[in-house]
């Protein structure tokens, strides 16, 4: 892959060096380091006398380059969706887009100090929370520094004070994180009274997703029990990157742009959701959020529809969706982005880190036959997406672009998350422990759309660009959502 920009820092670069630069990322080697162990992935056939020469000679400015001349503990490239991210935290204008803030009620005796040593003990655990990121002649690099001594958590007594639990949560969700400057993870401790608390953890977006989210806070349940028997071996994203960039080369890239242009070719690449607004020259970034639930009676139902018609749930939702977009815009056809975990290792299971991804799906509008036959194409179109699944979408957009595709500029405007793990769950021992998800205020799409396993049923959110759409009209599509479910999916279940 292309590498990022380069710093200006460091010596002057030689001609030796500018060459060996120009042929690691010309033959898509891999270079990381653990330690001051200098190691590299090469194709077959990649590495020949000249380059290994290059590489004894460059050597100490190698491991001087990766290792942020000796202040990082091991180094890599920056994976896919981590590069990804780190382009988005630079381009938008409020970084703290990019902010998951969990707000943890605590009820019962807790003690401080142990929580503080447990948080410690979990950024020493997890890499991805002490790691940062740096632009370099090799590209953009991830560089994980030693765990610090003591993370940081400030405490302060608010009193029986809702207010001051709300304006804290507010700065916290507000105050965005330096991708430089690890550790990626911010902890305030509020105390309400005595045996109350409100722990705020805030984490930037490149260090985890949805699926690790979970990961984390059980292995901060288990720290704080100091249940270290339990815990298997995490993931490394140092690993993981330097996997991914084996498999996602130039060719695959090639390969899929032509699959994506093909699969995407006379399809609407815009989606013209009647907007309350015209579409502004550029977007404030200002959004809102809108919750909506499918109870467990009618989740069911949509389990056991799913099951008849040999498809998943998310091809179900897909379809009434789908049903939905036919009315608002008129076409037969609109493009969804979905995202989707990512996970097609067991290594990748315990991994704290980005992983997730987002796929096209060409969804119907409309077909002959109703709304089962509609389930039936929807998962179709799932099942085509997925089996695309090996590059990321992100990776060849600039070249659909460049063959003609009219992908717009605000591209993805539409963005499905089906989450199949339940709400993460935090257990701290002796204390009573509600895990709430703060929102941000921002929008990162037109319209977000997630459904999570909850009490038995599907918790959902929307997240919409209050730019375009006003919360009333965004609450009338979700009630038009769920009652399309609500009256279809029995009859078929």
């Amino acid at each position: 892959m292309p590498p990022a920009p380069a710093t200006t820092a460091g010596p002057p670069a030689t001609e030796d060096w500018k060459q060996l630069v120009r042929l690691l990322d010309e033959r898509e080697i891999v270079l990381s380091t653990e330690g001051d162990r200098l190691e590299y992935l090469a194709p077959p056939g990649a590495m020949d006398a000249h380059l290994v020469a290059l590489i004894k000679g460059e050597r100490q400015r190698l491991l001087a380059v990766l290792t942020g001349d000796g202040a990082a503990e091991a180094a890599a490239p920056a994976g896919i969706a981590q590069s990804r991210m780190h382009r988005s935290h630079g381009r938008v204008s409020d970084p703290s887009l990019w902010n998951i803030t969990q707000r943890i009620t605590l009820r019962g005796p807790l003690d401080p100090d142990r929580l503080q040593r447990a948080l410690t003990a979990l950024t020493a655990r997890h890499r991805s929370l002490r790691t940062r990121y740096t632009p370099t002649d090799l590209g953009l690099l991830q560089q994980v520094l030693p765990a610090p001594d003591a993370l940081p958590l400030p405490v302060a007594a608010v009193g029986d004070s809702g207010e001051a639990v709300a304006a804290a949560t507010r700065e916290e969700t507000a105050t965005p994180f330096d991708l430089g400057a690890p550790p990626l993870l911010r902890a305030r401790l509020l105390q309400l009274a005595p045996e109350h608390h409100v722990l705020l953890l805030t984490i930037h977006h490149i260090v985890l997703d949805g699926w690790s989210l979970a990961t984390l806070l059980a292995d901060f349940g288990a720290l704080y029990g100091n249940h270290l028997a339990v815990l298997p071996e995490p993931g490394s994203m140092i690993e993981h990157a330097c996997w991914e960039r084996t498999v996602v080369t130039r060719e695959a890239v090639r390969r899929a742009t032509a699959r994506f242009a093909e699969r995407l070719d006379g399809l609407p690449l815009t989606v013209p959701l009647p907007t309350d607004r015209p579409r502004p020259e550029r977007r404030s970034g200002h959004g809102g959020v809108q919750h909506f639930a499918l109870t467990p009676e009618l989740t069911a139902a949509l389990n056991r529809c799913a099951a008849r018609r040999s498809t998943t749930p998310a091809a179900v939702v897909l379809a009434a969706l789908g049903d939905l977009l036919g009315e608002l815009t008129g076409d037969d056809e609109t493009l969804v982005m979905l995202s989707t975990a990512n996970r097609r290792r067991r290594e990748h299971e315990q991994l704290v880190g980005l992983l997730t991804t987002n796929l096209p799906v060409r969804l119907p509008n409309r077909a002959p036959g109703g709304f089962a036959a509609l389930i039936d194409r929807a998962g179709e179109a799932l099942a085509t997406t997925l089996d695309q699944a090996d590059v990321p979408f992100g990776l060849v957009t600039e070249n659909l672009r460049a063959l003609g595709l009219a992908l717009p500029p605000s591209f993805p405007q539409l963005m499905l998350v089906v989450q199949t793990t339940p709400a993460p769950v935090l257990e701290l021992t002796g204390l009573d422990v509600s895990v709430e998800d703060v929102p941000g205020s921002s929008a990162r799409s037109d319209l977000l759309l997630m459904l999570t396993p909850e009490g038995g049923g599907l918790a959902g959110l929307a997240e919409y660009d209050a730019d375009l759409f006003d919360e009333a009209t965004v609450r009338g599509w979700l009630d038009r959502l769920v009652r399309r479910l609500a009256e279809q999916v029995p009859l078929l279940a």
